[in-house]
């Protein structure tokens, strides 16, 4: 039962991991379009996109150290 469980965490880490890294890839692009366009719009929108990356940064150290307990 718990492998079961380790698989499904271990899955969900993985969509975590590719949602992270498509965020990455939006801030990096929103952070060199306001080199030309310094409105706060843009601001804003980078502003959400990195506070939502942060939330899933912490999401996945969460699931890694549930893993790591697990496995115990």
């Amino acid at each position: 039962m718990a492998t079961g469980s380790m698989a499904k965490n271990s899955k969900k880490l993985k969509k975590l991991h590719e949602t992270h890294q498509y965020y990455s890839r939006k801030v990096d692009e929103i952070t060199e379009e306001r080199k030309k366009d310094r409105g706060y719009g843009s601001k804003e929108i980078l502003m959400r996109l990195k506070k939502t990356k942060l939330a899933i940064k912490d999401s996945i150290e969460s699931l890694k150290k549930k893993l790591e307990l697990t496995k115990k």
